[in-house]
């Protein structure tokens, strides 16, 4: 057990060091973070995210939170968009999970983070309706769990008070847990018609 233990932080130092983000990478994930064990192999699935990783994300997401002095939602899902862990702060009503739950399976779905909707959407306010038709939103707050090119999952957080907080939370919660991210996109700027 310590010997699979060191061979995963082993691996886990030198793909970093090869990789800027987790988005690099080879495909393989360290079991730290993915099912392992009896587990994977009831489920035939050695590439989601584990309950131990998720809990550490969301831990680390309310406490950027507290320090904000606000109350957050936040869900991690697997790659089959099942729950892994979904956290609501006191306070947190049903639209605020809702809301949430929508930003992290828009990630999921997109692979992508669900800025890029959010985006897409201040150039074509078409897109809100027509993602809603695939249970998509255009929230950012919601950003794939990409462990050495893998997609292990997807966070999103909610209930923080700007959208911009959501979002920061879970790529900071990345961060800590998983390792470096790329930047967040920045905001779009509406085009005007001049027709």
């Amino acid at each position: 057990m310590k010997f699979a233990a060191i061979a995963a932080a082993t691996a886990l130092t030198m793909s970093a060091a090869h990789a800027a983000t987790t988005y690099d990478g080879d495909g393989q994930v360290p079991q730290q973070f993915v099912l392992s064990g009896k587990a994977a192999d009831r489920l035939h699935d050695h590439v989601s995210i584990n309950l131990a990783t998720a809990e550490k994300l969301v831990a680390a997401c309310q406490a950027i939170a507290r320090k904000n002095n606000s109350p957050v939602v936040v869900v991690v899902l697997d790659p089959q968009g099942l729950p892994v862990l979904e956290s609501r702060g006191d306070g947190e009503g049903l639209v605020q999970i809702r809301a949430t739950e929508a930003k992290t399976l828009t990630a999921l779905r997109s692979r992508a983070p669900s800025h890029v909707l959010t985006n897409r959407n201040v150039q074509d306010p078409f897109t809100s309706g027509n993602m809603a038709g695939y249970g998509l939103t255009t929230n950012k707050g919601g950003l794939p769990i990409i462990v050495n090119g893998q997609l292990i999952g997807a966070m999103g957080a909610g209930g923080i008070g700007t959208a911009a907080a959501e979002e920061n939370c879970v790529r900071d919660a990345l961060e800590e847990v998983i390792g470096p991210q790329p930047p967040l996109l920045p905001d779009a700027t509406p085009q005007r018609n001049n027709g």
